[in-house]
């Protein structure tokens, strides 16, 4: 699956092995506990979301009580933590559970 599909001149979103990881768990438990139809909608969900991050669609919450530069987005369960190069582009770091501790795995 591509985690984030193609949007025109819009740059994809760096998605950083440390996400890659997150998002193979995601798609192993969801799909142990609800089947290949949910894990496949909750990834595309994912997906979307890393489009419209990387389109400036939405924007994120600061999170540098955490981590100077970082950003946050919710989708679903979990929390997509990313942060922007100096061109502005998105390059995804974590897609962490809601229940984790975020500044353990950041």
């Amino acid at each position: 699956m591509n985690w984030t599909g193609k949007r025109g001149s819009v740059p994809d979103p760096v998605i950083t092995p440390l996400a890659r990881h997150d998002l193979k768990g995601i798609g192993r438990h969801t799909q142990a506990r609800w089947g290949v139809a949910q894990r496949d909608t909750y990834l595309q969900d994912l997906a979307t979301l890393f489009g419209r991050l990387g389109d400036g669609t939405v924007v994120g919450r600061r999170r540098d009580e955490i981590r100077e530069g970082l950003l946050a987005q919710p989708c679903g369960r979990h929390v997509v933590f990313f942060r922007l190069d100096v061109d502005g582009n998105v390059e995804v770091l974590r897609v962490l559970h809601e229940r984790m501790d975020f500044r353990r795995h950041l």
